[in-house]
């Protein structure tokens, strides 16, 4: 290990599932509107995992945060570096595992 720790935060996937009952049909002012640029589902589902995470990881270019349209991570925006993102994260902000599709839980 680098010599650095990671602090682990739970999770509040109740507040993720909250946020995305409250958003999924509609847009939520504080975030630009990707639909034009490629898409907006990697958008939404970053902004679901910050609701339930409340940490963004500032690291330039390879972190995952969002600060308006042209000041944020490719991270948060697109699927293949979320997904590197998450599966590769030692410092701030949520992190994941490959799992199979068997263990998925639903939303509340």
């Amino acid at each position: 290990m680098d010599g650095t720790r990671r602090v682990i935060q739970p999770y509040n996937r109740a507040k993720a599932v909250e946020y995305a009952h409250r958003w999924a049909f509609g847009r939520n002012p504080k975030y630009f509107n990707f639909d034009k640029l490629g898409g907006d589902c990697t958008n939404f589902a970053s902004q679901v995992l910050f609701a339930g995470s409340n940490v963004m990881n500032f690291t330039p270019t390879y972190g995952w945060y969002y600060i308006d349209a042209n000041r944020r991570t490719p991270s948060w925006t697109g699927v293949n570096y979320l997904y590197n993102f998450l599966v590769n994260n030692k410092g701030a902000g949520p992190y994941a595992v490959q799992s199979d599709v068997k263990d998925i839980q639903p939303g509340i």
